[in-house]
Protein backbone atom coordinates (compact mmCIF):
# COMPACT_ATOMS: atom_id res chain seq x y z
CA UNK A 1 0.00 0.00 0.00
CA UNK A 2 1.62 3.45 -1.08
CA UNK A 3 1.87 5.58 2.00
CA UNK A 4 1.13 9.90 1.54
CA UNK A 5 0.68 13.18 3.11
CA UNK A 6 -1.80 15.11 2.03
CA UNK A 7 -0.85 18.81 1.90
CA UNK A 8 -4.00 21.12 1.98
CA UNK A 9 -3.16 25.21 1.36
CA UNK A 10 -6.05 27.94 1.44
CA UNK A 11 -5.94 31.73 2.01
CA UNK A 12 -9.01 34.13 3.14
CA UNK A 13 -10.10 35.23 -0.14
CA UNK A 14 -9.93 32.29 -2.16
CA UNK A 15 -12.34 30.44 1.04
CA UNK A 16 -14.67 33.43 0.31
CA UNK A 17 -14.74 33.53 -3.79
CA UNK A 18 -13.88 29.94 -5.17
CA UNK A 19 -14.75 27.85 -1.79
CA UNK A 20 -11.54 26.45 -1.64
CA UNK A 21 -12.05 25.85 2.01
CA UNK A 22 -9.80 23.48 4.27
CA UNK A 23 -12.74 20.72 5.09
CA UNK A 24 -13.34 20.76 1.65
CA UNK A 25 -10.08 19.62 0.19
CA UNK A 26 -9.66 17.53 2.98
CA UNK A 27 -12.95 15.65 2.26
CA UNK A 28 -11.53 15.07 -1.51
CA UNK A 29 -8.24 13.83 -0.52
CA UNK A 30 -9.67 11.54 2.36
CA UNK A 31 -12.05 10.46 -0.31
CA UNK A 32 -9.09 10.00 -3.14
CA UNK A 33 -6.92 7.97 -0.65
CA UNK A 34 -9.85 5.61 0.52
CA UNK A 35 -10.47 4.98 -3.15
CA UNK A 36 -7.03 4.56 -4.42
CA UNK A 37 -5.99 2.39 -1.31
CA UNK A 38 -3.44 5.54 -0.26
CA UNK A 39 -2.17 5.14 3.40
CA UNK A 40 -2.64 8.70 4.97
CA UNK A 41 0.80 9.19 7.07
CA UNK A 42 0.36 13.04 7.38
CA UNK A 43 -2.15 16.28 7.28
CA UNK A 44 -0.39 19.40 6.47
CA UNK A 45 -2.44 22.23 6.51
CA UNK A 46 -0.99 26.15 5.59
CA UNK A 47 -2.49 29.33 5.06
CA UNK A 48 0.20 31.19 3.35
CA UNK A 49 0.45 32.30 -0.21
CA UNK A 50 1.85 30.27 -2.86
CA UNK A 51 4.15 32.74 -4.51
CA UNK A 52 7.26 30.81 -2.96
CA UNK A 53 7.68 27.36 -0.94
CA UNK A 54 8.93 29.97 1.76
CA UNK A 55 5.75 28.84 3.87
CA UNK A 56 5.73 27.54 7.94
CA UNK A 57 4.05 24.72 7.40
CA UNK A 58 6.38 23.31 4.02
CA UNK A 59 9.32 24.14 5.84
CA UNK A 60 8.64 22.46 8.45
CA UNK A 61 7.73 18.76 6.97
CA UNK A 62 10.20 19.41 4.31
CA UNK A 63 12.56 19.25 7.40
CA UNK A 64 11.42 16.07 8.45
CA UNK A 65 11.34 14.21 5.39
CA UNK A 66 14.92 15.34 5.06
CA UNK A 67 15.65 13.41 8.44
CA UNK A 68 13.21 10.85 8.54
CA UNK A 69 15.20 8.64 5.73
CA UNK A 70 13.68 5.73 6.62
CA UNK A 71 9.83 6.20 6.85
CA UNK A 72 9.51 8.34 3.99
CA UNK A 73 5.91 8.65 2.27
CA UNK A 74 5.96 7.61 -1.79
CA UNK A 75 2.88 10.83 -2.25
CA UNK A 76 2.01 14.30 -1.39
CA UNK A 77 -1.26 14.85 -2.48
CA UNK A 78 -2.99 18.07 -3.02
CA UNK A 79 -6.17 19.16 -5.06
CA UNK A 80 -5.14 21.24 -7.75
CA UNK A 81 -1.72 22.35 -9.14
CA UNK A 82 -1.80 26.18 -7.69
CA UNK A 83 -2.26 24.55 -4.11
CA UNK A 84 1.15 23.49 -4.96
CA UNK A 85 2.78 26.19 -6.29
CA UNK A 86 1.67 29.48 -8.29
CA UNK A 87 5.51 30.56 -9.79
CA UNK A 88 6.21 27.77 -12.21
CA UNK A 89 10.15 28.16 -11.44
CA UNK A 90 9.86 27.74 -8.17
CA UNK A 91 7.42 24.48 -8.66
CA UNK A 92 9.76 22.48 -11.30
CA UNK A 93 12.56 23.19 -8.24
CA UNK A 94 10.53 21.93 -5.71
CA UNK A 95 8.98 18.59 -8.06
CA UNK A 96 13.13 17.56 -8.57
CA UNK A 97 13.78 18.42 -4.71
CA UNK A 98 10.80 15.91 -3.69
CA UNK A 99 11.77 13.42 -6.52
CA UNK A 100 15.19 13.49 -5.17
CA UNK A 101 13.82 11.94 -2.46
CA UNK A 102 11.87 9.56 -3.70
CA UNK A 103 8.29 11.47 -3.04
CA UNK A 104 6.08 12.46 -5.84
CA UNK A 105 3.62 15.38 -5.52
CA UNK A 106 -0.18 14.77 -7.63
CA UNK A 107 -3.15 16.88 -7.88
CA UNK A 108 -5.88 14.85 -7.44
CA UNK A 109 -8.37 17.23 -9.54
CA UNK A 110 -5.86 17.49 -12.22
CA UNK A 111 -3.87 14.14 -11.99
CA UNK A 112 -0.43 13.82 -14.61
CA UNK A 113 1.96 11.00 -15.16
CA UNK A 114 5.46 13.16 -14.77
CA UNK A 115 7.12 10.40 -16.65
CA UNK A 116 5.24 11.46 -19.89
CA UNK A 117 6.95 14.01 -21.61
CA UNK A 118 4.30 15.87 -23.03
CA UNK A 119 2.70 16.22 -19.25
CA UNK A 120 5.32 18.96 -18.82
CA UNK A 121 3.65 21.13 -21.23
CA UNK A 122 0.04 20.50 -19.11
CA UNK A 123 1.73 20.74 -15.83
CA UNK A 124 3.35 24.48 -17.29
CA UNK A 125 0.33 25.23 -17.72
CA UNK A 126 -1.56 24.56 -15.07
CA UNK A 127 0.97 26.83 -13.15
CA UNK A 128 1.52 29.14 -15.33
CA UNK A 129 -2.81 30.24 -15.49
CA UNK A 130 -2.49 30.13 -11.96
CA UNK A 131 0.98 32.53 -11.33
CA UNK A 132 -0.85 34.92 -13.61
CA UNK A 133 -3.87 35.11 -11.87
CA UNK A 134 -1.44 35.70 -8.86
CA UNK A 135 0.04 38.56 -10.82
CA UNK A 136 -3.26 39.93 -11.66
CA UNK A 137 -4.53 40.03 -8.07
CA UNK A 138 -1.19 41.96 -7.04
CA UNK A 139 -1.74 44.75 -9.36
CA UNK A 140 -5.26 45.06 -8.66
CA UNK A 141 -3.90 45.19 -4.90
CA UNK A 142 -1.59 48.08 -6.42
CA UNK A 143 -3.97 49.42 -8.12
CA UNK A 144 -6.74 49.85 -5.15
CA UNK A 145 -3.55 51.09 -3.00
CA UNK A 146 -3.03 54.08 -5.84
CA UNK A 147 -7.11 54.37 -5.94
CA UNK A 148 -7.15 55.15 -1.95
CA UNK A 149 -4.35 56.99 -2.09
CA UNK A 150 -5.81 59.12 -5.50
CA UNK A 151 -8.56 59.81 -3.28
CA UNK A 152 -6.67 61.20 -0.17
CA UNK A 153 -6.93 58.35 1.75
CA UNK A 154 -3.20 57.70 3.99
CA UNK A 155 -3.04 53.50 3.13
CA UNK A 156 -0.58 51.74 5.69
CA UNK A 157 0.61 52.67 9.24
CA UNK A 158 0.15 55.83 10.54
CA UNK A 159 3.05 58.14 10.93
CA UNK A 160 3.81 59.67 13.87
CA UNK A 161 1.62 62.00 15.30
CA UNK A 162 -1.40 60.23 14.10
CA UNK A 163 -3.75 57.54 14.89
CA UNK A 164 -4.83 54.58 12.04
CA UNK A 165 -9.20 54.88 12.79
CA UNK A 166 -12.42 53.13 10.63
CA UNK A 167 -14.49 55.45 9.99
CA UNK A 168 -18.67 54.19 10.15
CA UNK A 169 -18.60 53.33 6.65
CA UNK A 170 -15.64 51.54 6.71
CA UNK A 171 -13.43 53.95 5.45
CA UNK A 172 -9.87 53.79 6.76
CA UNK A 173 -8.71 57.03 7.65
CA UNK A 174 -5.91 58.60 10.38
CA UNK A 175 -6.65 61.30 12.91
CA UNK A 176 -3.97 63.28 15.19
CA UNK A 177 -2.77 61.64 17.92
CA UNK A 178 -1.84 63.27 21.15
CA UNK A 179 0.51 64.59 22.70
CA UNK A 180 2.37 64.04 19.85
CA UNK A 181 0.68 65.53 17.20
CA UNK A 182 1.38 68.86 19.21
CA UNK A 183 4.78 68.14 19.50
CA UNK A 184 5.31 67.98 15.93
CA UNK A 185 3.47 71.19 15.46
CA UNK A 186 6.02 72.44 17.25
CA UNK A 187 9.04 71.52 15.69
CA UNK A 188 7.66 73.05 12.32
CA UNK A 189 6.49 76.17 14.07
CA UNK A 190 10.67 76.29 15.68
CA UNK A 191 12.36 75.32 12.80
CA UNK A 192 15.68 77.15 12.39
CA UNK A 193 17.42 77.21 8.80
CA UNK A 194 20.94 78.60 11.12
CA UNK A 195 20.68 75.33 13.41
CA UNK A 196 21.41 71.82 13.01
CA UNK A 197 19.08 69.21 12.23
CA UNK A 198 20.63 66.73 14.44
CA UNK A 199 20.61 70.28 17.13
CA UNK A 200 17.05 70.73 16.96
CA UNK A 201 16.85 66.90 17.00
CA UNK A 202 18.32 66.92 20.22
CA UNK A 203 15.96 70.18 21.59
CA UNK A 204 12.68 68.01 20.42
CA UNK A 205 13.57 65.00 22.50
CA UNK A 206 13.79 66.87 25.22
CA UNK A 207 10.11 68.29 24.56
CA UNK A 208 8.81 64.92 24.77
CA UNK A 209 9.14 64.19 21.42
CA UNK A 210 10.18 60.08 20.77
CA UNK A 211 11.90 58.80 17.41
CA UNK A 212 15.32 58.63 15.62
CA UNK A 213 17.42 61.04 14.22
CA UNK A 214 15.89 59.55 10.71
CA UNK A 215 12.39 59.27 11.11
CA UNK A 216 12.53 62.85 12.41
CA UNK A 217 14.33 64.10 9.42
CA UNK A 218 11.52 62.39 7.44
CA UNK A 219 9.08 64.28 9.33
CA UNK A 220 9.90 67.60 8.61
CA UNK A 221 9.62 66.24 5.26
CA UNK A 222 6.59 64.58 4.71
CA UNK A 223 3.28 66.43 3.80
CA UNK A 224 0.67 64.28 5.02
CA UNK A 225 1.42 66.67 7.88
CA UNK A 226 -0.01 69.75 6.38
CA UNK A 227 -3.14 67.64 4.82
CA UNK A 228 -1.50 66.02 1.84
CA UNK A 229 -0.66 63.08 0.09
CA UNK A 230 2.33 61.77 -2.00
CA UNK A 231 0.44 59.64 -4.84
CA UNK A 232 3.42 57.64 -6.93
CA UNK A 233 2.61 56.44 -10.30
CA UNK A 234 2.11 52.54 -11.03
CA UNK A 235 4.91 52.72 -12.81
CA UNK A 236 6.99 54.55 -10.21
CA UNK A 237 8.52 57.50 -12.27
CA UNK A 238 5.99 60.00 -11.18
CA UNK A 239 4.53 61.60 -7.75
CA UNK A 240 2.05 63.87 -7.29
CA UNK A 241 0.70 65.05 -4.18
CA UNK A 242 -3.11 65.43 -3.73
CA UNK A 243 -5.29 67.00 -0.95
CA UNK A 244 -6.11 64.14 2.18
CA UNK A 245 -9.13 63.55 3.74
CA UNK A 246 -7.50 63.96 7.00
CA UNK A 247 -6.79 66.70 9.11
CA UNK A 248 -3.82 68.37 8.79
CA UNK A 249 -1.49 69.68 11.69
CA UNK A 250 0.06 72.34 9.98
CA UNK A 251 -0.98 74.57 7.08
CA UNK A 252 0.48 74.45 3.32
CA UNK A 253 2.17 77.46 4.06
CA UNK A 254 3.83 76.74 6.97
CA UNK A 255 5.51 73.15 5.87
CA UNK A 256 6.09 75.04 2.27
CA UNK A 257 7.98 77.82 3.75
CA UNK A 258 10.36 74.74 6.13
CA UNK A 259 10.81 72.91 2.77
CA UNK A 260 12.55 76.18 1.42
CA UNK A 261 14.44 76.77 4.84
CA UNK A 262 16.20 73.37 4.63
CA UNK A 263 17.22 73.85 1.18
CA UNK A 264 18.89 77.21 2.46
CA UNK A 265 20.36 74.97 5.20
CA UNK A 266 21.78 72.52 2.51
CA UNK A 267 23.36 75.41 1.05
CA UNK A 268 24.94 77.16 3.80
CA UNK A 269 26.62 73.46 5.08
CA UNK A 270 28.43 72.42 2.25
CA UNK A 271 31.90 70.73 3.19
CA UNK A 272 34.33 73.21 3.21
CA UNK A 273 36.49 70.38 1.44
CA UNK A 274 34.51 70.84 -1.47
CA UNK A 275 34.38 74.78 -2.23
CA UNK A 276 35.34 75.72 -5.06
CA UNK A 277 37.86 78.29 -3.70
CA UNK A 278 39.62 75.88 -1.74
CA UNK A 279 39.99 73.15 -4.12
CA UNK A 280 43.26 72.68 -3.63
CA UNK A 281 43.26 72.16 0.31
CA UNK A 282 44.67 69.07 1.42
CA UNK A 283 47.74 68.39 -1.58
CA UNK A 284 49.98 71.39 -1.00
CA UNK A 285 52.37 71.78 0.83
CA UNK A 286 54.28 74.68 2.35
CA UNK A 287 57.26 75.76 0.53
CA UNK A 288 58.91 77.01 3.85
CA UNK A 289 58.60 74.38 6.67
CA UNK A 290 57.08 71.40 3.95
CA UNK A 291 53.59 70.78 6.35
CA UNK A 292 50.31 70.51 4.75
CA UNK A 293 48.55 73.53 4.17
CA UNK A 294 45.37 74.56 4.90
CA UNK A 295 42.81 77.35 3.70
CA UNK A 296 40.58 80.13 5.06
CA UNK A 297 38.59 82.94 4.33
CA UNK A 298 39.60 86.22 4.70
CA UNK A 299 36.60 89.12 5.05
CA UNK A 300 37.48 92.39 2.80
CA UNK A 301 35.74 95.70 2.59
CA UNK A 302 33.97 94.53 -0.67
CA UNK A 303 34.12 90.46 -0.40
CA UNK A 304 35.65 87.69 1.22
CA UNK A 305 39.40 86.44 0.15
CA UNK A 306 40.69 83.32 0.70
CA UNK A 307 44.23 82.29 1.07
CA UNK A 308 46.21 78.76 1.43
CA UNK A 309 48.55 78.91 4.56
CA UNK A 310 50.03 77.20 6.69
CA UNK A 311 49.11 75.53 9.73
CA UNK A 312 52.88 76.23 11.90
CA UNK A 313 54.04 79.20 13.04
CA UNK A 314 55.92 80.04 9.76
CA UNK A 315 53.30 82.42 8.91
CA UNK A 316 53.33 81.46 4.69
CA UNK A 317 50.52 82.04 3.02
CA UNK A 318 49.15 82.46 -1.19
CA UNK A 319 45.85 83.79 -2.61
CA UNK A 320 44.22 80.90 -3.30
CA UNK A 321 42.84 82.01 -6.62
CA UNK A 322 45.86 82.75 -8.39
CA UNK A 323 46.93 79.18 -7.33
CA UNK A 324 43.56 78.01 -8.37
CA UNK A 325 43.75 79.67 -12.14
CA UNK A 326 47.64 78.64 -12.27
CA UNK A 327 47.23 74.94 -11.31
CA UNK A 328 43.41 74.43 -13.33
CA UNK A 329 44.71 76.26 -16.48
CA UNK A 330 47.42 74.06 -16.89
CA UNK A 331 45.07 71.08 -16.26
CA UNK A 332 43.38 72.20 -19.29
CA UNK A 333 46.20 72.93 -21.69
CA UNK A 334 47.35 69.69 -21.41
CA UNK A 335 47.31 67.55 -24.72
CA UNK A 336 47.68 63.94 -25.02
CA UNK A 337 49.85 62.09 -27.44
CA UNK A 338 47.34 60.60 -30.05
CA UNK A 339 49.02 56.91 -29.37
CA UNK A 340 47.40 56.82 -25.99
CA UNK A 341 43.75 57.52 -27.27
CA UNK A 342 43.41 53.77 -28.54
CA UNK A 343 44.48 52.34 -24.90
CA UNK A 344 42.03 54.81 -23.21
CA UNK A 345 39.15 53.66 -25.24
CA UNK A 346 39.83 50.13 -24.56
CA UNK A 347 40.17 50.76 -20.82
CA UNK A 348 36.59 52.27 -21.31
CA UNK A 349 35.05 49.45 -23.00
CA UNK A 350 36.51 47.00 -20.78
CA UNK A 351 34.66 49.00 -17.73
CA UNK A 352 31.67 49.52 -19.78
CA UNK A 353 31.46 45.87 -20.21
CA UNK A 354 32.01 45.04 -16.16
CA UNK A 355 28.98 47.71 -15.66
CA UNK A 356 26.81 46.54 -18.02
CA UNK A 357 27.24 42.67 -18.36
CA UNK A 358 24.08 42.44 -16.40
CA UNK A 359 22.46 44.18 -19.42
CA UNK A 360 24.06 41.84 -21.61
CA UNK A 361 22.90 38.54 -19.68
CA UNK A 362 19.57 40.10 -19.56
CA UNK A 363 19.57 40.31 -23.37
CA UNK A 364 20.04 36.68 -23.72
CA UNK A 365 17.59 35.60 -21.20
CA UNK A 366 15.16 37.69 -23.29
CA UNK A 367 16.05 36.17 -27.01
CA UNK A 368 15.67 32.66 -24.74
CA UNK A 369 12.67 33.72 -22.92
CA UNK A 370 10.52 34.71 -26.72
CA UNK A 371 11.78 31.74 -28.60
CA UNK A 372 10.26 29.53 -25.03
CA UNK A 373 6.82 31.53 -25.41
CA UNK A 374 6.54 31.17 -28.85
CA UNK A 375 7.57 27.36 -28.50
CA UNK A 376 4.31 27.62 -25.88
CA UNK A 377 2.02 28.89 -28.23
CA UNK A 378 3.11 26.07 -30.65
CA UNK A 379 2.89 23.13 -28.13
CA UNK A 380 -0.94 24.32 -27.45
CA UNK A 381 -1.87 24.42 -30.96
CA UNK A 382 -0.39 20.54 -31.04
CA UNK A 383 -2.82 20.06 -27.97
CA UNK A 384 -5.39 21.77 -29.50
CA UNK A 385 -5.39 19.68 -32.61
CA UNK A 386 -5.09 16.53 -30.60
CA UNK A 387 -8.41 17.44 -28.45
CA UNK A 388 -6.02 17.59 -24.90
CA UNK A 389 -7.38 20.90 -24.39
CA UNK A 390 -10.59 22.97 -25.42
CA UNK A 391 -10.47 26.12 -27.15
CA UNK A 392 -10.62 28.16 -24.39
CA UNK A 393 -8.25 26.75 -22.27
CA UNK A 394 -5.71 27.57 -26.13
CA UNK A 395 -6.91 30.54 -26.64
CA UNK A 396 -6.60 31.51 -22.71
CA UNK A 397 -2.27 30.07 -23.35
CA UNK A 398 -2.19 32.49 -26.63
CA UNK A 399 -3.26 35.48 -24.81
CA UNK A 400 -0.76 35.23 -22.52
CA UNK A 401 1.93 34.57 -23.98
CA UNK A 402 0.86 37.48 -26.70
CA UNK A 403 1.13 39.72 -23.80
CA UNK A 404 4.48 38.37 -22.45
CA UNK A 405 5.97 38.09 -25.72
CA UNK A 406 5.19 42.19 -25.94
CA UNK A 407 6.60 42.81 -22.76
CA UNK A 408 9.78 41.29 -23.44
CA UNK A 409 9.72 42.51 -26.76
CA UNK A 410 9.96 46.19 -24.94
CA UNK A 411 12.89 45.37 -23.06
CA UNK A 412 14.81 43.44 -25.72
CA UNK A 413 14.56 46.89 -27.55
CA UNK A 414 15.84 49.07 -24.54
CA UNK A 415 19.05 46.35 -24.57
CA UNK A 416 19.89 47.58 -27.52
CA UNK A 417 19.26 50.86 -26.73
CA UNK A 418 21.79 51.00 -24.20
CA UNK A 419 23.93 49.78 -27.20
CA UNK A 420 23.91 52.51 -28.87
CA UNK A 421 24.16 54.47 -25.85
CA UNK A 422 27.23 53.18 -24.90
CA UNK A 423 28.54 54.05 -28.12
CA UNK A 424 27.85 57.47 -28.05
CA UNK A 425 29.12 57.73 -24.74
CA UNK A 426 32.73 56.58 -25.53
CA UNK A 427 33.21 59.30 -28.08
CA UNK A 428 32.11 61.70 -25.28
CA UNK A 429 34.41 60.24 -22.82
CA UNK A 430 36.93 60.47 -24.94
CA UNK A 431 36.80 63.66 -25.42
CA UNK A 432 37.59 64.24 -22.26
CA UNK A 433 41.12 62.24 -22.47
CA UNK A 434 42.14 64.32 -25.19
CA UNK A 435 40.95 67.86 -24.13
CA UNK A 436 41.03 67.44 -19.67
CA UNK A 437 39.02 71.16 -19.89
CA UNK A 438 35.77 69.21 -20.38
CA UNK A 439 35.93 67.50 -17.18
CA UNK A 440 35.86 70.77 -15.40
CA UNK A 441 32.81 71.68 -17.29
CA UNK A 442 29.94 70.91 -15.33
CA UNK A 443 31.12 69.00 -12.50
CA UNK A 444 30.93 69.48 -9.12
CA UNK A 445 33.99 70.10 -7.29
CA UNK A 446 34.91 67.22 -5.43
CA UNK A 447 35.56 65.86 -8.71
CA UNK A 448 37.84 68.65 -9.65
CA UNK A 449 40.10 67.78 -6.63
CA UNK A 450 39.86 64.20 -7.27
CA UNK A 451 40.96 64.98 -11.35
CA UNK A 452 43.58 67.48 -9.85
CA UNK A 453 44.70 65.02 -7.38
CA UNK A 454 44.82 62.49 -9.76
CA UNK A 455 47.23 64.82 -12.18
CA UNK A 456 49.50 66.40 -9.43
CA UNK A 457 52.49 64.90 -7.35
CA UNK A 458 51.20 63.94 -3.68
CA UNK A 459 51.92 67.15 -1.02
CA UNK A 460 53.50 68.85 -3.72
CA UNK A 461 55.12 72.46 -2.71
CA UNK A 462 53.32 75.06 -4.47
CA UNK A 463 56.42 77.56 -5.23
CA UNK A 464 57.51 76.67 -8.91
CA UNK A 465 55.60 79.06 -10.85
CA UNK A 466 56.21 76.08 -14.19
CA UNK A 467 52.70 73.81 -13.87
CA UNK A 468 54.86 71.09 -15.50
CA UNK A 469 57.05 70.45 -13.06
CA UNK A 470 53.86 69.83 -10.73
CA UNK A 471 52.84 66.59 -12.73
CA UNK A 472 53.49 63.15 -11.99
CA UNK A 473 55.66 61.39 -14.10
CA UNK A 474 53.12 59.14 -15.84
CA UNK A 475 50.80 62.60 -16.73
CA UNK A 476 54.27 63.84 -18.29
CA UNK A 477 54.58 60.91 -20.47
CA UNK A 478 51.07 60.55 -21.27
CA UNK A 479 51.00 63.94 -22.34
CA UNK A 480 53.91 64.75 -23.60
CA UNK A 481 55.72 66.81 -21.31
CA UNK A 482 59.40 66.22 -20.36
CA UNK A 483 59.38 63.71 -17.59
CA UNK A 484 61.94 64.31 -14.54
CA UNK A 485 63.38 61.07 -15.36
CA UNK A 486 66.12 61.27 -17.83
CA UNK A 487 65.85 58.44 -20.80
CA UNK A 488 69.25 56.48 -18.97
CA UNK A 489 67.36 56.18 -15.76
CA UNK A 490 64.37 54.29 -17.27
CA UNK A 491 65.25 50.47 -17.35
CA UNK A 492 63.63 47.83 -18.98
CA UNK A 493 62.91 45.99 -15.60
CA UNK A 494 61.20 42.25 -15.33
CA UNK A 495 57.74 41.49 -15.94
CA UNK A 496 55.46 42.73 -12.94
CA UNK A 497 53.46 39.93 -10.71
CA UNK A 498 50.30 39.92 -10.01
CA UNK A 499 48.44 41.71 -13.33
CA UNK A 500 46.24 40.10 -15.89
CA UNK A 501 47.38 39.06 -19.19
CA UNK A 502 45.46 41.98 -20.86
CA UNK A 503 47.28 44.47 -18.60
CA UNK A 504 50.27 43.09 -19.43
CA UNK A 505 49.51 43.45 -23.56
CA UNK A 506 48.53 46.65 -22.73
CA UNK A 507 51.86 48.05 -20.55
CA UNK A 508 53.71 46.44 -23.86
CA UNK A 509 51.82 48.76 -26.15
CA UNK A 510 52.36 51.56 -23.45
CA UNK A 511 56.18 50.61 -24.04
CA UNK A 512 56.09 50.15 -28.10
CA UNK A 513 54.89 53.54 -28.33
CA UNK A 514 57.58 54.99 -26.31
CA UNK A 515 60.11 52.99 -27.77
CA UNK A 516 58.64 54.55 -31.02
CA UNK A 517 59.09 57.93 -29.58
CA UNK A 518 62.47 57.43 -28.73
CA UNK A 519 62.07 57.00 -24.98
CA UNK A 520 63.02 53.78 -23.41
CA UNK A 521 60.64 53.20 -20.05
CA UNK A 522 60.85 50.73 -17.49
CA UNK A 523 57.71 48.37 -16.97
CA UNK A 524 57.19 49.65 -13.72
CA UNK A 525 57.03 53.04 -15.13
CA UNK A 526 54.28 51.95 -18.07
CA UNK A 527 52.29 50.24 -15.40
CA UNK A 528 52.04 53.49 -13.53
CA UNK A 529 50.91 54.98 -17.27
CA UNK A 530 48.63 52.40 -17.55
CA UNK A 531 46.83 52.89 -13.74
CA UNK A 532 46.29 56.20 -14.53
CA UNK A 533 44.79 56.20 -17.56
CA UNK A 534 42.82 53.24 -16.17
CA UNK A 535 41.42 56.04 -12.71
CA UNK A 536 41.02 58.72 -15.45
CA UNK A 537 38.59 56.88 -17.41
CA UNK A 538 36.77 55.41 -14.39
CA UNK A 539 36.22 59.41 -13.46
CA UNK A 540 34.91 60.13 -16.55
CA UNK A 541 32.21 57.15 -16.84
CA UNK A 542 31.04 58.03 -12.78
CA UNK A 543 30.53 61.90 -13.86
CA UNK A 544 27.55 63.15 -16.12
CA UNK A 545 29.85 65.35 -17.90
CA UNK A 546 28.37 68.32 -19.83
CA UNK A 547 29.69 68.87 -23.75
CA UNK A 548 28.75 71.27 -26.12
Amino acid sequence: MLHAIIYIRVSTDEQAQKGYSQRSQEEKLNKYCKDNHVEIVQTVFEDHSAKNFERPAWTTMMKQLNINKSNRPQLILFTRWDRFSRNTANAYYMITQLQKLGIEPQATDQPLDMSVPGNKVLLAMYIVTAEVENDRRSLNIKQGINKAKKEGRYMGRAPIGYLNISLPDGTKTIIPREPEATLIKKVFEGFDENVSVRSYYKTALNTGLKCSLNAFFNILQNPVYCGKIRVPSLDGKTIVEVPGIHNPLISTELFDEVQSRIKRRDKKYIKQSANSELMFRGILSCPLCSKKMTGSGSKGRAKKYFYYHCSSSCGYRVRADQVNENLLSGICLLKPNVEYTPIFEDLIRKIYGKLYEQKSIDKTNINRALHKMMERVANARELLVKGTIDEEDYHSIKSDCENRIGILGTQLNDAYKLDVKQKQSLKKITKCFLKPAFIFRGTDNSIELKVASLFLNKDFVYSDPDFTSHLKDEVRIVYGSQCSNTKENFEEADIIKNISKEQQELISNIIKIELNKGNKISTQNATKVLSFLLKLAEICISIKIKIG
